[in-house]
């Protein structure tokens, strides 16, 4: 059990430009009629820094929309979510509160929160909330994956299994819910499953490099140094790339070491 935590920091829970900018924009005698489209520029500046990894650009416009307007859901559920990914679980909880106190019935709002809850650790609240938000928008995958996250983490891999299902009933071979399932199989010490779940999540168009590499790592943990080697080395750089198979090679030791 020991060696099979210790991989577990690899596994992805298949989740967040200058304030200079807009200054001059309001200082330039723009009236209040043309700040929706203000708004709405920053919003996508934001959504397209988001998609590119760069959370911390993103957080910047996000937070300058919902300071301007802090009944932009947009605005809001979007900082909330670039503070997530950023780590920042601080100011991240300090906007969903108030967002929550705002919004209490809007399914993508309690979704978020319920999020920011589960990556701060507070599973009652998490499950809670992503139940609501489940129950608010039946038909929203992403709820239902976090919710089985959050079962997850409390232990509980009966209900956890049967929101990844239900999830992958919703949005078929998503490679993010697969992903999820296949960290709950590694929980349960079924590596073969897991493994079978990552390489259909890997089959998928949309899977990217953190799936590739959770299953390069139970390939390695499998004793399939090969497979291993091909998938690390078709993502990483080389140097990188050894690095990683050299940490690999050290779990599988001690995987087989443990048996």
């Amino acid at each position: 059990m020991k060696v099979v935590c210790k991989p577990m920091k690899f596994f992805a829970l298949a989740g967040l430009l200058l304030l200079a900018a807009c200054a001059a924009e309001t200082q330039g005698g723009r009236s209040p009629a043309d700040r929706p489209e203000l708004s709405r520029s920053l919003l996508d500046a934001a959504a397209m820094a988001a998609a590119q990894g760069d959370y911390a650009t993103a957080a910047t416009y996000f937070r300058n929309v919902y300071l301007r307007e802090p009944g932009n859901t947009q605005a809001a559920v979007g900082l909330m979510q670039t503070l997530r990914e950023m780590g920042d679980l601080e100011q991240a909880r300090s906007v969903a509160d108030a967002t929550l106190l705002a919004r209490p019935n809007d399914a993508t709002v309690v979704a978020e929160v319920g999020k920011v809850r589960l990556a701060s650790g507070q599973l009652p609240n998490a499950v809670a909330l992503l139940q609501r938000a489940v129950d608010l928008d039946p038909a929203d995958w992403k709820s239902r994956s976090a919710l089985g996250v959050a079962y997850d983490r409390q232990g509980d891999s009966v209900k956890a299994e049967e929101n990844y299902r239900a999830a992958l009933g919703i949005s078929p071979n998503n490679p993010v819910v697969l992903n999820n399932l296949a960290l709950s199989r590694v929980l349960a010490n079924d590596l073969a499953g897991a493994r079978e779940l990552l390489q259909r999540a890997v089959d998928s168009s949309r899977a990217d490099v953190r799936v590739r590499q959770n299953l390069a790592l139970l390939y390695a943990l499998s004793g399939n140094m090969a497979q291993a080697e091909a998938l690390t080395l078709q993502d990483l750089p080389p140097d990188l790339a050894r690095a990683t198979l050299a940490y690999y090679r050290e779990l599988a030791t001690q995987a087989q070491q443990a048996r």
